[in-house]
């Protein structure tokens, strides 16, 4: 009976070895979208890791990004927007800014009975994040071809990392290292 105990034991021990070791491969090979920095208004980490999101950047990874908003008189009432990151740029090694491709401007009806979401037609806008919490954005009028309106605000943002099957890079250095 000692033994038979003695080897259940021992089986026990090993199973939970292969399946911890299983469980840490796949966190660490994940694939699909992941949030891995989120940033504040003033460029403290909240969550994740910017190194590793600048690791992403240069393997040449999709990023996105997602940021948002509630209003301070009714903070029922809030918006969440999540974009393809279109140029990215790493700055002295420790801070990444991304731009996204203009969008037509848009007006939710957040107080209407029957929430909807309309264009702006005549509005389009483009945004600069970057993991310092800064954001610049743009805003032109499209028929007039001007721009109308030019703004930068601190920005609490939440980067996405794309990952693929397969590593492209497992040590990526700076893209202007030889």
């Amino acid at each position: 009976m000692k033994k038979v105990l003695g080897i259940f034991c021992v089986l026990s021990v090993l199973i939970y070895g292969c399946v911890r070791s299983t469980s840490e491969q796949s966190k660490e090979f994940q694939t699909g979208w992941e949030l891995v920095f989120r940033n504040g208004k003033n460029g403290e980490a909240l969550f994740g890791s910017k190194q590793r999101l600048i690791e992403a950047v240069r393997s040449g990874y999709s990023i996105r990004v997602g940021w948002g908003g509630r209003r301070q008189s009714d903070t029922t009432k809030s918006v969440e927007h999540v974009a393809d990151a279109q140029f990215l740029t790493i700055a002295n090694a420790g801070e990444v800014f991304a731009q996204i491709q203009p969008i037509i401007g848009q007006n939710p009806g957040l107080e209407k009975d029957t929430l909807d979401i309309v264009f702006r037609e005549n509005l389009q806008w483009t945004l600069m994040v970057g993991t310092n919490g800064f954001s610049d954005r743009l805003t032109t009028e499209r028929l007039q071809d001007t721009i109308i309106g030019h703004r930068s605000l601190p920005t609490e943002v939440s980067w996405f990392v794309e990952y693929p099957v397969e590593s492209i890079s497992k040590d990526p250095s700076p893209l202007w290292a030889k």
